[in-house]
């Protein structure tokens, strides 16, 4: 993993928040100007127009990274782009093509250049090689600068013990990025990635095929080399990525801390015993009230004579028939006719006062 490359991941820690809070900032300016038009930080709407300009901005540096590693790798050319040949182009069709080539560089002609010319002799024999063409395909330069080998499982090996390095590297990377994670959404999906790009570039570079595959969408020839790092670049990026925005679209609930749980613990205690100590009161005020009401039902008054006693009541509790006369007294009381003669007999008696009245001031 170069500096740069290091350098782009660890960049996700910062870039991401900073370019979010600027994106809404625009967004509040442009389309909300006024103090009192946009949303003031804390509100729901203001934290849901946070985690839409972040989104927006993970996607769109995923598509940036993305993208500069494509251009990066285009930019940097491969022996095939160099010699202007395909990837499946055979070893007649290059020798062909650096003879073409080499009559304009050549250090011999006038407008020659040595250095041009060393770079596609160097391409030309690469790619006539079977084996070191094999090489060149899956580790790159750097295979060119190994021992010469003499057949493509030497060239292998070499290569997977060239890669452990920097897969160790890349593990520190997570780990480090772990450490700074604002959830534990995700936290575990970046070493599966590694471990992901690890079994494709296993099986990339002990496959053929896939080359000529990707060359029938791609004008660009790429090699199996640059695919691996296109790989490692986008699932390394896509597995961040997926850390930081899958709090925001999958907010974990806010759970409180121990201290707002005690302090809520100990108002739920004290609101419980005032509420037992208003029960208790209540109860002993409705007893009391119960007791007062039913008092002359409990207590019977003492009769003139034996015929007050009601026949009915001879043998039956007192209580059960007070009660029982005194439900019939109210249900009588509550009928309309009752209630009319009762109305007409207080007007009667409030007459007949009057008249008394009347007769008494005049004598």
């Amino acid at each position: 993993m170069s500096v740069n490359e290091l350098g782009k991941y660890l960049a996700w820690l910062v870039v991401p928040r900073a370019a979010s809070a600027v994106l809404q900032r625009t967004y509040y300016q442009i389309f909300l100007p006024g103090a009192n038009a946009s949303p003031h930080p804390g509100t729901p709407t203001y934290r849901r127009d946070q985690r839409i300009s972040y989104a927006v901005v993970i996607i769109g540096y995923l598509i940036y990274t993305t993208y500069t590693t494509v251009a990066g790798l285009v930019g940097q050319g491969n022996f095939y782009s160099f010699l202007g040949v395909p990837i499946d182009v055979d070893a007649k069709s290059v020798r062909r093509r650096f003879r073409n080539l080499s009559l304009l560089s050549h250090p011999d002609k006038g407008t020659g250049n040595e250095e041009v010319f060393i770079a596609l002799k160097l391409a030309s024999e690469t790619l006539c090689s079977p084996v070191r063409r094999f090489a060149y395909d899956r580790f790159g330069m750097a295979a060119l600068s190994w021992p010469e080998g003499k057949s493509q499982l030497h060239y292998v090996t070499r290569g997977i013990q060239a890669s452990i390095p920097q897969y160790v590297v890349s593990f520190v990377v997570m780990v480090v990025l772990s450490l700074f994670r604002q959830s534990a959404f995700g936290s575990y999906w970046r070493f599966y990635a590694l471990f992901a790009e690890f079994l494709i570039e296993l099986h990339l570079i002990t496959r053929t095929g896939l080359q000529e595959f990707v060359a029938t969408y791609s004008p660009y020839p790429f090699t199996i080399r640059e695919l691996i790092v296109l790989s490692r670049s986008l699932l390394i990026s896509l597995s961040i990525a997926t850390a930081q925005l899958g709090p925001i679209l999958f907010p974990a609930p806010i759970e409180p801390s121990t201290k707002l749980v005690r302090e809520q613990q100990d108002v739920m205690k004290t609101m419980i015993a005032n509420l037992t100590k208003l029960t208790d009161a209540i109860d002993i005020e409705a007893t009391s009230t119960f007791i007062n009401q039913t008092q002359p039902f409990l207590l019977p008054p003492l009769p003139a004579s034996k015929s007050e006693i009601s026949t009915k009541a001879v043998g039956e509790p007192y209580f059960k028939h007070r009660l029982q006369q005194y439900l019939v007294d109210v249900r009588l009381r509550s009928r309309p006719e009752v209630r009319e003669a009762i109305k007409r007999l207080a007007t009667a008696r409030e007459a007949e006062f009057e008249r008394v009245r009347a007769d008494r001031e005049r004598t």
